[in-house]
């Protein structure tokens, strides 16, 4: 189902592909994109395992090495982590996390650190993430006790 709980003409009042629709044109799209969320063609929230536990990955110890890859990963963010309004999302894909255009990078990355600006906040996609296996993050393995 289109969530209802979010007020599409506020969100969207700076769009102009929106405002070029039609209220008829608007309705049908919506319309759509229910019909496509119930086939499950289309998603617009993470599903996130409500008793998975947090990876416990030693960041500060090894970001230097990675340079936080992990924040240029795309993924969508849960209906509460939207409804927060803490994490910044990216208006063209909603409701995915925002990436800055001119590095690709998280904007709530402090690039002279590479700290997360939102640490306690962060989604849960985040807080889950273990890096440690991951080839795409560290090719040539895991740079430390795993």
């Amino acid at each position: 189902m289109v969530p209802d709980d979010i007020d599409w003409e506020a969100e969207l009042a700076d769009d102009p592909d929106w405002q070029a629709l039609s209220p008829a044109e608007r309705h049908r799209l919506l319309a759509v994109m229910e019909k496509m969320l119930a086939m499950g063609m289309a998603g617009i929230y993470g599903d996130e395992a409500p008793d998975e536990p947090d990876a416990d990955v030693p960041c500060q110890a090894v970001i230097g090495q990675c340079r936080a890859r992990c924040c240029t990963f795309i993924f969508a963010l849960t209906r509460e982590e939207v409804a927060e309004g803490r994490i910044a999302w990216n208006r063209e894909k909603p409701f995915f996390i925002a990436r800055d255009a001119r590095d690709g990078y998280c904007p709530h990355l402090d690039r002279a650190t590479f700290r997360c600006t939102v640490w306690e906040h962060r989604p849960l996609r985040c807080r889950r993430y273990d890096c440690r296996g991951d080839r795409e993050v560290w090719p040539a393995g895991f740079p430390g006790k795993v």
